[in-house]
């Protein structure tokens, strides 16, 4: 039996307040734009280096380990966290590691007498295609949409 004065009233709960700042690598958005901006960083690096300093410079090496980064935390982070985000994150792994290997081998190519031309259109196309894979990703990741075939060639 129970007592009519003996009852708790219902308090709902509250949500705990939202706090600002922090460590955006916490969150699978923070992830997934992390590794497309150090995408293109890397590309940008590299064509930077390529087109404007000549080759071989320091900015080449930044390239790198923006590139180095992106792999590092894609191939970490691609079979863990919320759908959408585990497309990006294979997208973005599939963009630098062919990107990163057809830049080496144009720039292989170069040894090769009489190609300049022909590798000079080649890297052009390389950069262009990166960038504007991990451009289109960064957007879909700042609107948490997924990648529609993350293993696809193009987009």
């Amino acid at each position: 039996m129970t007592r009519p004065d003996n009852v708790t009233p219902f308090r709902p709960r509250r949500p705990p307040p939202k706090t600002r700042g922090g460590n955006p690598l916490k969150s699978h958005r923070g992830k997934v734009l992390f590794v497309h901006a150090m995408t293109l960083a890397a590309f940008a690096c590299y064509a930077a280096s390529s087109f404007l300093m000549g080759g071989g410079s320091i900015v080449s090496y930044v390239g790198l380990g923006f590139g180095i980064a992106a792999v590092a935390v894609a191939a970490t982070n691609r079979r863990e966290g919320m759908p959408w985000a585990v497309t990006h994150h294979e997208h973005a792994l599939r963009t630098v590691v062919i990107g990163a290997a057809s830049w080496m081998l144009a720039n292989l190519l170069l040894f090769l007498p009489m190609a300049g031309g022909v590798v000079f259109y080649l890297m052009i196309g390389i950069a262009i295609w990166t960038l504007t894979r991990a451009g289109v990703d960064f957007v879909l990741g700042l609107l948490r949409k997924p990648i529609p075939n993350p293993k696809s060639f193009l987009f």
